[in-house]
């Protein structure tokens, strides 16, 4: 009978299609549903992750001075989802950051949870990276008298280790360069330099150039504006048949000269092997000329040397400008020693004529020369009266003649051609000791040419202008490592007042100096990065 009763409901057909219509509401409602809940998701996603993509770019910025992970926070704050970040990391090196943002936000659902999903997570994960891949850098080099024996030789190792780890692969697509810049009481541009700057014509017999106090508030030196330059000569030599000094205060040639904007390791290898001792300290001059060549306004030098093959021809644009973004620039200095006195000759005896004559005998050979000196100079050529140098073991009247000796064959001689030959002492020596004792000469005559030079920066003074420059190349953006190599305790002071920072500053002994170059270069070479 039961069966009979449900019949009816079994066998008809035609309500089928409102239940099919009921699972297919439900269908659609629960899709709905999920599609509001799918938006409201992707709509927290994308704010947390652009708001996070924008923070990680600013915080990665070089210029930016902030610590990154609170610009991080501050930019998720101002969103108003900083319950979402879960962690900020920051690699930090000296011309490379790079930072790492990640979080993510629990969102409840509305229909979603009908299906079993009662929270949907949004993460978000967002990285940036600055890195510097066009390097510069100037290694100024201690090449005084101190550094003789071991220490140039583990100063040149040193450097060699360093100039191998920062130089980079022909094949790679940043580029580091390199300028030397060897030291001792003077910085010697070279000759082979020399013709890109503009030195005043004093002579030609050595390229150093002097600066004045003011010099040093700035990081240029104009290769287009004129160079003063420090006279030729010998302080200490007083050998009376030499036909050049020996020992100029201001080396001749390249010896330890400059090198500008290399990328060729061998090359400044070889050139660093070459670097003798001697002399006294002059940091602030070594400092001057490492910094200058960083500066933009070397770029008219830089540019002609690259011309001329002595500077590759990408770096033909250096240096670069301080805001470029994809360069950095470093001045690793060192010392062993503080800075001491420099000297140049008096200004009396670096310009202008001498009272010196001499008869060259009609040839090019030095060795004969004949030099008289004029002791007295009365009005009318007649009154005049000459110490002829090579009769001064004879009477009065043979030594002491109205004429210079070759008569009209003899010419004066410029303070720069005499002190070019003869050391101070042996001008004095050889052309004003017997005048002396026949009273044509007074005492203070004497005294005064046989100690011709005069110093010009004492210690306490260079130590201002070496903090003025390093000052000055800081506020440019320039990093400055600074190593004291056994260096006396004025030296340290000098250098640590000079370095960027107490980490930029090392206070080495004996083979430590190696490693320390080694991790200076580490720091710069693991920040290269072509973007």
């Amino acid at each position: 009978m039961f069966r009979d009763y449900l019949r009816p409901f079994i066998t008809r057909e035609d309500g089928n299609i409102t239940v099919f219509s009921v699972f297919m509401l439900v269908l659609i409602l629960m899709i709905t549903g999920a599609s509001v809940d799918i938006m409201r998701f992707e709509a927290v996603r994308t704010k947390m992750q652009s708001t996070m993509d924008r923070a990680v770019l600013a915080a990665a910025d070089l210029d930016q001075r902030q610590d990154p992970v609170a610009v991080v926070e501050d930019y998720m704050t101002k969103a108003g989802i900083i319950d979402v970040l879960a962690d900020v990391q920051v690699e930090q090196a000296i011309n490379s950051r790079t930072v790492t943002a990640s979080g993510s936000a629990q969102m409840n659902t509305i229909f979603m949870h009908m299906s079993g999903f009662d929270t949907l997570t949004a993460p978000s994960l967002s990285a940036a990276e600055e890195k510097i891949s066009n390097v510069e850098i100037s290694m100024v080099l201690d090449v005084s008298g101190s550094m003789g024996g071991s220490r140039i030789e583990n100063m040149r190792n040193a450097a060699a280790e360093f100039i191998d780890t920062v130089i980079q692969p022909a094949d790679s697509s940043g580029l580091t360069t390199i300028s030397l810049v060897p030291y001792n009481a003077v910085v010697n541009v070279g000759s082979t330099l020399a013709p890109y700057f503009t030195f005043d014509e004093l002579h030609d017999y050595s390229h150093c150039a002097t600066f004045d106090s003011t010099d040093f508030f700035s990081t240029s030196i104009d290769p287009n504006a004129t160079l003063d330059r420090l006279s030729h000569f010998d302080r200490w030599s007083t050998s009376q048949s030499t036909t050049a000094i020996q020992s100029p205060w201001c080396p001749t040639g390249d010896t330890s000269a400059i090198m500008a904007h290399s990328a060729n390791a061998q090359s400044l290898k070889d050139h660093v092997a070459t670097f003798q001792a001697g002399g006294n300290t002059a940091i602030d001059l070594g400092v001057k000329w490492g910094v200058a060549l960083l500066d933009p306004e070397m770029r008219p030098a830089i540019s002609e040397m690259s011309l001329d093959g002595l500077v590759p021809a990408d770096a033909s644009s250096r240096p670069a400008a301080y805001d470029d973004p994809e360069a950095i620039k470093f001045v690793v200095v060192m010392t062993d020693g503080q800075n001491t006195t420099q000297y140049d000759l008096k200004p009396s005896y670096k310009y202008g004529m001498s009272d010196v004559w001499i008869d060259e005998r009609g040839n090019t050979n030095p060795s004969d020369d004949r030099f008289s000196l004029l002791v007295r100079d009365w009005s009318g050529t007649s009154n005049d009266l000459y110490f002829w140098e090579r009769y001064e073991d004879y009477d009065w009247s043979t030594r002491n003649r109205s004429t210079p000796d070759g008569g009209s064959n003899a010419r004066r001689m410029t303070n720069s051609e005499l002190f070019a030959r003869f050391g101070t002492k042996a001008v004095a020596s050889k052309l004003y000791t017997q005048p002396y004792y026949d009273d044509f000469v007074s005492y203070n005559e004497y005294y005064d040419i046989y100690y011709a030079s005069e110093a010009t920066v004492g210690g306490n003074a260079a130590d201002s202008r070496l903090s003025d420059i390093c000052e000055a190349a800081r506020n440019q953006g320039i990093v400055v490592f600074a190593i004291a190599f056994e260096a006396p305790t004025a030296g340290k002071d000098a250098l640590q007042d000079c370095a960027s920072s107490a980490s930029h500053y090392f206070d080495v002994e004996g083979v430590e100096i190696t490693e320390t170059f080694h991790a200076i270069a580490r720091q710069i070479n693991s920040l290269r990065l072509v973007q």
